[in-house]
């Protein structure tokens, strides 16, 4: 049963939040009026594009480094997915890195790399190599002729008769390339 005391306290409550509530309200009303008055809008003419008429010379330069980028780019990122598939190898597969590259290598690099796959024997024990490309670079490069010269450090991981038994080594590589059917394919690849 509520007292009296308990039913002045419920009303002085429900007083205070309908003050609080009112408050809250005049001060969003009054908020919006704001006496800061805006400074007038003054339009500008608009102003003319100038464009030349022929490109200048940091446009041409800016096109020929853009070109090259891209041909170089196309090498560079060739080199890298063909280091870290041909160089990654592990008997359980049976020569799926070889197959898998063959696509990017000029024909008489694949013709002998098909030799080496069907003449190739696959040890018992277990060994395995995962290669990660650490930096490449290209050292030569002629699109007249169609010949390029990629230099690459690569990461080998070599897994000796299970694949926790892992030694760490860092090889470089070089591969040539060669313009084949209008693009560029692995002509050899060379561990060093």
């Amino acid at each position: 049963m509520m007292t009296r005391k308990h039913r002045i306290a419920i009303v002085v409550l429900i007083l205070i939040v309908c003050l609080l509530l009112a408050t809250w309200l005049v001060f969003l009303l009054t908020r919006g009026e704001s006496t800061v008055t805006q400074a007038p809008v003054v339009e500008q003419p608009p102003e003319e594009e100038v464009i030349p008429s022929r490109p200048t010379v940091s446009e041409v330069e800016l096109e020929e480094e853009r070109e090259v980028r891209e041909t170089s780019s196309d090498v560079l990122t060739l080199s890298k997915t063909f280091i870290e598939r041909y160089g990654s190898y592990s008997n359980e597969a049976a020569f799926a890195n070889l197959r898998d590259v063959l696509p990017l290598m000029s024909k008489s690099f694949a013709a002998k790399t098909q030799k080496l796959i069907d003449g190739g024997e696959v040890p018992e024990e277990y060994y395995g190599v995962t290669t990660r490309v650490v930096t490449v670079g290209i050292e030569e490069k002629d699109e007249t002729v169609g010949i390029a010269t990629v230099i690459s450090m690569a990461q080998r991981e070599e897994s000796f008769d299970s694949p926790q038994n892992e030694k760490v080594k860092y090889q470089e590589i070089e591969l040539t390339f060669v313009m084949e059917d209008g693009a560029w394919k692995v002509d050899s690849a060379n561990w060093q």
